[in-house]
């Protein structure tokens, strides 16, 4: 094969000695093209330009740049390009294009076809990313059982300058004493901080967790020195059951010993003046649920009294991130509060009884016996009338209103009736509501009432000064009205100030105040008779809370409008939950709202300052939030800062506050409960 020396590269980046094969195309450095390879005849080379004016890299990580090579007329051309970097201590280039940063500083980018050389372009390598990784509120407690799980273990990600890096990959492993670790990579937040949930093994001894930061393609990031911090604790078995363990007794009775545990250090000595806390199961409690332990390391709660479970129920023993179950057995059987149906007021909650007669327990005058002692269990009202159904107003200070029998309605509690004037008046135990209208449904307001007659037209009574009796007047009224338009309704719910029907053909009307957008037409302004809810949905429910609405359309979405108190921004119109299930049921209290899916699964969403959610916490929820129970309910009904459900049996399940004994239980031993509890009247041995 002949060889003859044609050319010599005299630019300031290159100069070699370029040897012509016939057919070949040596390139200035770099991979020599093959033997062989015929190049079309390239006049230019173009590099793209970032519109920043030139490319950027973070030190130990790539970006490719990318040519465009031309002929005399202008046309692209294949051809291999040699790849320059002026400066390879800045970064280098493959013959692909691939740029890798080295270190910080500027440097040329250029590329090369024989004699034929590309535009200059600027490539800045950067050192902004990862630079440090370090544990963030750590510190190994003196008390740590085999298996525990610590809260999150935490790495924080800083730059050079000591700031936060925000979306560094970080790796977390176990790496001594089993156990496991989840997420095994985590992204760092804004303040450069990686999380992950880490599980001890079951084996008392030395567990380490490590945090290593990731770089490009997820591989360890080799240009930060020291890169993996470690988090280390020795498990041992730091408590001990001293006493009241593995006891039996009749549910909800005290145990015969009060439980005691002891806690020691990694040496074996007592622990003094270290506070335990204690926590039931089964509905169980105890005296005291934080205890200091004396000199001798030993802590008891008092007195265990059990739930109403039968079976085994705990108590739970912890320090630091050491716990101990202590067992006890529970026998008889509950005998649960199980009526027709039951509805949750303002601090007080209502049932019908298989004999339709009405019973109520909480704060009075709702208890309607006509008394003005709160009850905490159900206390039959002081009436001989069967109800068909019972409704609590959605509001504080809050009354009931139920359908009779007979098809008239009654109602008690404050602002229960209202005069020949209008004005409202409370009533100790239910009374009539005088009309000659036959009436089928009652949604109770604040300071009015509407019922639906038989014949499905709409009346109301009461306080008027918001227009919510929709008969297009202010004038308040001490009997039934019609509402006005001739509307005929399937249902009828009532909040605060305002009104909404339920049209036969699934559309919602709404009338009275509307402050707050309850009204769901897309303004604020009130409404003196009914106007239509905008949008195209269907509906086959509606609930009215204090200032909002809530309806299901007939595919079983749920939607509200108003101010369900979760942001101080009012919906105008009807909004949906993308992420909530189908359901089949609905229901309103004052600031919060809970749905039945099909197989009874129940969730709630709005305000849970008091527990009313259910979910085990008093955090708000914005969207539909699974209660925490693995009941199954029939039914629901969302009260002021409670709620109940009946389950298939009848059962009666309760949660949230119990300011007056609206849970059925007294407010000594159950305050609160933000998870779901059965009503138990007596226990059978």
């Amino acid at each position: 094969m002949k060889s003859s020396l044609s050319y010599v590269r005299t630019d300031p980046f290159c100069r070699v000695l370029l040897l012509v094969v016939a057919g070949t195309i040596p390139a200035c450095g770099g991979t020599e093209p093959s033997v062989g390879l015929t190049t079309p005849k390239v006049t230019s080379i173009a590099i793209a330009v970032p519109p920043v004016g030139g490319y950027s890299v973070e030190r130990g990580y790539h970006v490719t740049a990318t040519a465009v090579a031309k002929n005399a007329a202008g046309a692209v051309v294949s051809a291999p390009l040699a790849w320059r970097s002026s400066n390879d201590k800045i970064f280098t280039v493959d013959i692909s294009g691939r740029i890798a940063g080295v270190d910080t500083g500027f440097a040329v980018l250029y590329a090369t076809v024989l004699d034929v050389v590309s535009n200059q372009v600027t490539v800045r390598v950067t050192f902004v990313g990862p630079a440090k990784i370090d544990t963030i509120g750590f510190s190994a407690p003196a008390a740590v059982s085999p298996g525990a799980t610590p809260d999150s273990i935490r790495a924080v990600v800083t730059d050079r300058a000591g700031g936060p890096v925000a979306n560094a990959r970080v790796s977390f492993a176990v790496t001594a004493g089993g156990g496991s670790i989840s997420p095994l990579i985590a992204t760092t937040t804004s303040r450069g901080i990686a999380s992950a949930e880490w599980k001890l093994g079951s084996t008392a001894g030395i567990n380490t967790a490590t945090a290593t930061v990731l770089g490009e393609d997820d591989k360890v990031n080799t240009l930060i020195s020291a890169n993996s911090v470690a988090f280390t604790l020795k498990s041992f078995a730091a408590l001990a059951a001293v006493d009241g363990d593995a006891q039996t007794a009749q549910i909800r009775a005290k145990l015969a010993v009060n439980p005691s545990v002891k806690l020691i250090d990694s040496t074996g000595n007592p622990r003094a003046g270290v506070s335990v806390t204690f926590a039931t199961t089964g509905g169980g409690r105890v005296a005291s649920t934080t205890v200091a332990t004396g000199a001798n390391g030993i802590a008891s709660p008092g007195a265990w009294t059990l739930g109403d479970a039968t079976g085994d129920q705990t108590l739970v023993a912890k320090v630091e991130l050491a716990s101990l179950t202590l067992h006890a057995t529970g026998t008889g059987t509950a005998v649960h509060y199980m009526p027709n149906a039951i509805t949750a007021g303002t601090f007080a909650t209502c049932g019908i009884g298989t004999d339709g007669l009405s019973s109520c327990f909480g704060e009075q005058p709702k208890v309607g016996d006509s008394t003005f002692v709160n009850r905490v269990a159900p206390t039959r009202t002081k009436s001989a009338v069967t109800f068909l159904s019972i409704v609590a107003s959605p509001t504080s200070p809050g009354r009931f209103c139920g359908v009779s029998s007979a098809q008239a309605v009654l109602c008690w509690g404050v602002n229960a009736l209202s005069d020949s004037a209008g004005v409202s008046f409370t009533a100790l135990a239910p009374r009539a509501v005088t009309s000659p209208q036959a009436f089928s449904q009652v949604a109770p307001g604040l300071v009015h009432t509407c019922a639906l007659a038989t014949d499905q037209s709409a009346w109301c009574w009461g306080d008027n000064s918001a227009s919510q009796l929709g008969d297009q007047t202010t004038k308040s009224r001490g009997a039934p009205a019609p509402v006005a338009g001739g509307f005929t309704f399937t249902a009828l719910a009532a909040g605060y100030g305002h009104t909404c029907g339920l049209a036969v053909d699934g559309g919602v009307f709404c009338w009275g105040f509307n402050t707050n957008a309850q009204l769901g037409n897309g303004t604020t302004t009130n409404a003196n008779s009914p106007v239509r809810v905008t949008g195209t949905q269907t509906f086959k429910q509606i609930s009215a809370g204090q200032s909002f609405t809530c309806g299901l359309t007939t595919a079983g979405r749920a939607y509200c409008w108003g101010n369900l108190g979760t942001g101080s921004t009012a919906v105008t119109s009807p909004r949906t939950y993308a992420t909530a299930p189908d359901f089949t049921r609905i229901s309103s209290g004052a600031f919060h709202t809970c749905a039945l899916t099909a197989d009874g699964t129940a969730y709630c969403w709005g305000d849970n300052s008091v527990g009313q959610l259910g979910d085990s916490t008093l955090v708000e929820r914005a969207a539909p939030t699974a209660v925490s129970t693995k009941l199954k309910f029939t039914s629901i009904s969302a009260g002021v800062g409670h709620t109940c459900g009946q389950t298939a049996d009848r059962s009666v399940a309760c949660w949230g506050v119990n300011k007056a004994g609206e849970l059925g239980d007294s407010v000594a031993t159950a305050p609160s409960r933000p998870t779901p509890r059965f009503i138990v009247l007596d226990v059978v041995p």
